[in-house]
């Protein structure tokens, strides 16, 4: 087997165990299904091919989906994380924006020379400044905004995580049995 057909493999692999951990798998499971796989792509390989091998595992999304089952009371650690990247992506992108847009209304005001400072919404509670100079400087800023850059994306991380599914495990674990008689 060559690097590029290695490489493919693997690459087959690491979406499978994406997907594992989408499942919320735990990780000596998801080993286990990795050794799984990638033995059977290797012996596969060798008789009809890796392009065919790769062909019959089809889908390692669905391949994934059909050798598991979601466990309800394991929390979806690695969901909550992509989420919460996602909303922290789009806050800084939104407040950047906003910043600009403030900047470029300053600038059109016709206020030159001073600091000027606004709330803008849906900003509530964030201080935007901004001071154009005359020689076309710009300066803008924005105070307060540490609570929507670490809040949203921790409430976010919450809400898709679900962290209290650990609570239901010990709700639901098999009760002691005492040996009085």
């Amino acid at each position: 087997m060559n690097i590029v057909d290695r490489v493919r493999i693997e690459s087959a692999i690491l979406r499978y165990d994406f997907w594992l951990e989408m499942r919320g798998l735990r990780g000596s499971r998801r080993r286990e299904l990795r050794r799984e796989l990638r033995a059977n792509l290797a012996e596969a390989a060798t008789d009809v091919g890796t392009t065919r091998a790769l062909f019959g595992i089809g889908s390692p999304k669905q391949l994934a989906y059909a050798a598991t089952d979601t466990d309800p009371s394991r929390p979806r650690w690695s969901q909550g994380a992509l989420w919460a990247a996602l909303v922290f992506g789009l806050v800084i992108f939104g407040c950047m924006f906003t910043a600009i847009a403030f900047t470029a209304g300053v600038e059109a005001s016709g206020v030159e020379g001073r600091r000027v400072h606004g709330f803008v919404f849906p900003w509530f509670g964030v201080d935007f400044a901004a001071q154009v100079e005359p020689g076309r400087s710009y300066a803008a800023g924005a105070g307060g905004v540490g609570a929507y850059f670490l809040g949203l994306p921790l409430l976010t991380f919450l809400l898709v995580a679900q962290p209290w599914r650990l609570l239901r495990r010990e709700r639901h674990a098999p009760a002691a049995t005492s040996d009085r008689a």
